[in-house]
């Protein structure tokens, strides 16, 4: 159920009076979303699909004085807007050259609006960029929240300079964040290793209600595993390719969600068979869409915290064909609701997702294993249950 608490009567000499905790989290939240900013400010690429959910969550919560703090290219000037009962603070910056010098000027300004919000919690979400790095220095109460494990994906794939620098930022951050926050077991373990002296705390990202009210309808005329995603090589989608092109998954078909610009993408595209369905960039309700007629998702990846698409597979029923180099293994029971396969074994991937294209009643009745449960611990309300919490406890005096 939703998070509320209300304030008490103070002038009842039993009630309890709650103060308001002030929030500020830095994030890098979807601007296109709120109504006010609209599409003018929707920037290329994948987008953190699972702060809106939160943000809407959020509303219902009335003793958090809830305020977002976010930089964006597509604006010369602050601006300040009120939804879902919170405060979004919009910061300019530029889109080139702002690692190198530590986010120099990013970090002044969130300095210089954290003085005008006066938080008693700053929440650093990310470490990809400026985020966790100006809370962990901030001097606040801080916590920090990993999305993307920097300085592990560097060894999985090959990635731009700014991302093997910002790795290093991040190693820093993980020993300096008084509080961090993970979304999976896999990435506990990992960041422990990292700062084993670090107070983490495990707290799933819950899904789009898009994908929480699709219903799984499986075509059966068209055995197809889904795979959604960045075309990279830390996604294995290579490995996806590879096992489409043996002729016994060519009864099959493959749907690749997602943008595939680069030189290597385009080779691999070319090098695929003509079961392997290329399908580009796809808003959250067309992926939807086509995960309720696909069955199964495969995701082969190097090296993941979540990923955001098992969770979201997993709450509209499909079973999953994976690795276990990361977050998915909380999802995936292996021959109970998928398979795993390891990175460049592409006999056994094979293998696996044969025996779900294959047999239609086989696919349903592995999909429907741990759906209800999952689609549980992976409710948005769940996910700001947790924070609630955390915010509550940093701030106690």
């Amino acid at each position: 159920m939703t998070v509320r608490l209300e304030f008490l009567d103070s002038t009842n000499p039993h009630a309890i009076y709650i103060p308001t905790v002030r929030v500020a989290i830095l994030a890098d939240f979807p601007l296109h979303v709120i109504p006010f900013f609209g599409e003018k400010f929707r920037r290329g690429g994948h987008f953190k699909s699972w702060f809106p959910p939160i943000a809407e969550a959020f509303e219902g919560v009335s003793d958090i004085d809830l305020h977002w703090v976010v930089l964006s290219d597509r604006t010369n000037t602050l601006l300040e807007v009120r939804w879902k009962n919170q405060t979004f603070h919009v910061l300019p910056t530029t889109s080139k050259g702002r690692a190198t010098t530590l986010f120099a000027a990013d970090r002044k300004a969130i300095r210089g609006c954290l003085a005008e919000i006066q938080p008693q919690l700053v929440h650093g979400w990310g470490t990809e960029d400026v985020h966790a790095l100006a809370a962990a220095t901030s001097g606040i109460r801080n916590i920090v929240s990993v999305q993307g494990l920097l300085s592990h994906y560097i060894f999985k794939n090959r990635m731009h300079s700014r991302e093997y620098f910002q790795a290093l930022i991040e190693l820093y951050v993980l020993r300096k964040a008084e509080i961090l926050t993970v979304e999976s077991a896999w990435t506990r373990d990992l960041v422990l290793r990292r700062a084993p002296r670090a107070q983490v705390h495990l707290v799933e990202y819950g899904v789009q209600d898009v994908f929480m009210n699709t219903r799984w309808q499986p075509d059966p005329e068209t055995p197809a595993a889904i795979f959604v995603g960045s075309v990279a090589p830390r996604k294995g989608i290579q490995d996806a390719v590879a096992a489409f092109r043996d002729p016994s998954l060519a009864h099959a078909q493959l749907w690749v969600v997602g943008v595939h610009s680069s030189p290597w993408a385009e080779r691999l595209r070319l090098s695929g068979g003509p079961n392997i369905k290329w399908l580009g960039r796809a808003s959250a309700q067309e992926t939807a869409q086509m995960m309720s007629r696909a069955w199964c998702l495969v995701i082969p990846t190097r090296a993941d915290t979540g990923p955001t698409v098992v969770k979201e597979a997993r709450c509209v029923g499909l079973p999953v064909v994976g690795t276990r180099c990361g977050g998915l293994t909380t999802y995936i029971q292996p021959g109970e609701n998928g398979f795993y396969a390891d990175p460049g074994d592409i006999q056994t991937l094979t293998k696996n997702l044969d025996a779900l294209l294959s047999d239609l009643k086989k696919c349903q009745s592995m999909g429907a294993h741990f759906h209800e449960e999952h689609r549980q611990l992976l409710s948005p309300r769940r996910t700001v249950e947790e924070f609630y919490e955390l915010y509550r406890k940093a701030t106690a005096v």
